[in-house]
């Protein structure tokens, strides 16, 4: 996997010593509503970091100034010359620009590798995360009702979340 610098950040491949910066923006998302990342523990969080270690789709999301991770790409490879973008910031880098600049940088990667549709799944609910899809100029394509759950109530039956589906085509992007 290359490296991607942007103005303020490098977009590369996670180390071991990501560790530490890994467990804070995963921990603060043990009991996120949108998200499927319950019972993170500082010990169980190894298995995160090796999965991540591992991969050609992660991009951990290096503060150029501060050498700090602040979150992750995900950018999966799909049927189809389709990209799959999803993404995780330190709550504490949040609204600084540095999603959306990440963003931006891994869809035009994506682009460069023979991508011709880059797309992202989020919950309906999550304002913050569609807007974004928004701003780096992906579209609604799609919303699911009631496809996919990460928790059950307390009566053991799913709690069903509804997802959007936003996208951009190659074409799209260079305009």
């Amino acid at each position: 996997m290359q490296e991607i610098q942007t103005r303020r950040l490098l977009l590369r491949p996670f180390r071991e010593s990501d560790y530490d910066d890994l467990y804070e923006f995963l921990s603060q998302l043990a009991d996120d509503e949108y998200e499927g990342y319950p019972g993170i523990t500082y010990e169980n969080d190894r298995e995160h970091l090796k999965y991540r270690l591992g991969s050609e789709e992660f991009f951990a999301i290096e503060l150029t100034e501060a050498g700090k991770v602040i979150g992750n790409i995900y950018c999966g490879n799909r049927d189809f010359a389709a990209r799959e973008v999803g993404y995780i910031v330190n709550k504490r880098y949040q609204k600084k620009g540095y999603a959306s600049e990440a963003l931006t940088a891994v869809i035009s990667w994506g682009f460069r590798e023979g991508a011709h549709r880059v797309y992202a799944e989020c919950d309906s609910r999550n304002v913050p995360s569609w807007k974004l899809l928004e701003k780096v100029g992906m579209r609604r394509e799609a919303c699911f009702r009631q496809n996919i759950w990460f928790r059950r109530d307390e009566n053991g039956n799913p709690i069903w979340k509804n997802t959007l589906v936003y996208a951009i085509l190659e074409d799209e992007a260079s305009r």
